[in-house]
């Protein structure tokens, strides 16, 4: 026996013998005959080497099987870094990791996206997914799920209620070698017993086979055959008139055939792609600055509604001095409400009275110089879509809008009002504000947030502050 080669015939031949001893004291119907077999085959080429079973008292099945493997054969059960696996993974985390900077991103303007910035757009993408992809790589390499094992995988194509695994004592002679350790731990994790036959063809149990299902519902029942028969079929070429009915055809004999496929991954990563598509366009919607053709944009403003608007007969300069010139009719819109002292200035409270009875409102009270300016609701008709403010509260009284802006200027914070009316076709009151009129939701929100930040307000201060848009009312 010493000058004896462990063939796979022999290992196969030596373990289903172990199965007749190790099996003998189970439960089962006693006048129900044992199925013991060798080199079967089933749907999809899967191959089970060995096949033992009988009927248990409560009427079901109970299946054994194994996968004999020589020195001859050692490519079943040593493991091949899965590198197609690993890449499509990493692709697919990486497109979800972009997707989420993206959303981030839209949340807070790190990076404001026009039809000016693709190129950096894409390039910070790139750079985004290759450390993405990088690091997922680096870490994922030695997981478990990229070490394949042909004998664990076929294993996982379906289901039996005891997996072996038997070796010939020579397939290994190293007992630390990294692939035997590597088998060792998937054998314990997938609940698959480990056997080992030495030149004395005595079979001895290195691992043995969980007896609970631990992937119960996951793994399907073949039926398996005798190669021989499968053999007959296909020179009968019943295999090439019915390969849906057997689903045998054209099968692949390699060891790598029970590889994971890609399918997932793939509908993860156009998933990723098409949520980032969706994300770049709602950048789009209103960008910071739009570049334009020049012909199309005159076309843009001769369809504008501002040039249905009569060209007013006065302007008022944003600037802290104002020119001194005779007051006219036209100056009735627009008002500056300076020091007490100077008599001859318009009060405020009757015309910002005489202001609301009119058909042209006045909509905003700045500080200029050395006091109040007001103007009417044309100044913003140039609004591309809805702004947004910080709003501290609707008031119905002057004298209490102007206190407020005042008291919030007091805290180092810019303030001012806007008439309603400009905005709403509420006629009657102010909308106070606190900061700048901003271009989105999230910036006024960062604002505030910024004040109590810095100490400027308290968190109680800010309780019945709101983000409100505006959105004003073409007269």
């Amino acid at each position: 026996m010493e000058d004896q080669q462990l063939t796979e015939n022999i290992i196969k031949k030596v373990a289903l013998r172990f199965f007749r001893h190790y099996y003998k004291f189970r439960l089962r119907y006693e006048d129900q005959p044992v199925v013991a077999k060798y080199d079967l085959e089933g749907v999809g080429g899967i191959v089970a080497d060995g096949y033992y079973s009988f009927k248990k008292p409560d009427g079901k099945p109970f299946t054994a099987t194994f996968e004999a493997t020589s020195k001859a054969s050692i490519d079943e059960v040593i493991f091949r870094p899965d590198h197609r696996i690993l890449r499509w993974d990493g692709l697919a985390v990486t497109g979800l990791v972009m997707v989420l900077l993206a959303f981030f991103n839209l949340q807070e303007q790190f990076h404001a996206l026009d039809n000016t910035k693709f190129g950096e757009r894409i390039a910070l993408l790139a750079l985004a997914g290759s450390l993405a992809f990088g690091l997922f790589y680096l870490i994922a390499q030695n997981f478990r799920r990229y070490r394949y094992i042909y004998a664990v995988e076929q294993f996982k194509k379906y289901y039996a209620d005891e997996q072996w695994v038997a070796l010939g004592t020579d397939v290994f002679e190293d007992k630390n070698d990294k692939y035997l350790r590597e088998l060792k731990s998937q054998c314990v994790f997938n609940g698959i017993g480990l056997l080992t036959v030495d030149i004395n063809l005595d079979p001895k149990i290195i691992i043995t086979p969980s007896r609970h299902d631990i992937f119960i519902g996951k793994r399907q029942k073949v039926d398996f055959m005798p190669q021989r028969k499968l053999q007959e079929i296909e020179q009968r070429g019943r295999l090439d008139l019915f390969p849906s009915l057997f689903g045998l055809a054209k099968k692949d004999k390699s060891v790598l055939r029970h590889r994971k496929s890609t399918h997932t991954q793939i509908a993860l990563l156009t998933c990723s792609l098409a949520l980032l598509a969706v994300i770049f366009t709602k950048e789009l919607e209103n960008p910071d600055f739009q570049l334009v053709d020049k012909e199309e944009f005159t076309e843009k403003i001769a369809k504008s509604k501002s040039n249905s608007l009569a060209e007013p007969e006065s302007y008022l300069p944003d600037s802290s001095s104002m020119p001194k010139r005779k007051k006219s009719k036209s100056d009735e819109s627009f008002w500056t409400l300076r020091s007490p002292k100077e008599t001859t200035q318009v009060p405020a409270e009757s015309a910002l009275a005489e202001s609301s009875r009119r058909s042209v409102g006045t909509d905003e009270l700045t500080a200029k110089g050395g006091g109040e300016i007001v103007y009417d609701c044309s100044r913003f008709y140039n609004f591309d879509g809805k702004k947004y403010i910080v709003e501290v509260g609707e008031l119905t009284d002057y004298k209490v809008a102007t206190a407020t802006v005042q008291s919030i200027r007091g805290k180092g914070i810019f303030s001012a009002a806007l008439l309603k009316s400009c905005f709403t076709e509420d006629k009657k009151g102010f909308l106070v504000y606190a900061g700048e009129i901003y271009n989105t939701a999230a910036e006024a929100s960062k604002e505030m947030d910024g004040w109590v930040a810095k100490n400027k307000l308290t968190k109680s201060e800010v309780r019945n502050w709101k983000i409100r848009a505006i959105e004003p009312i073409l007269k």
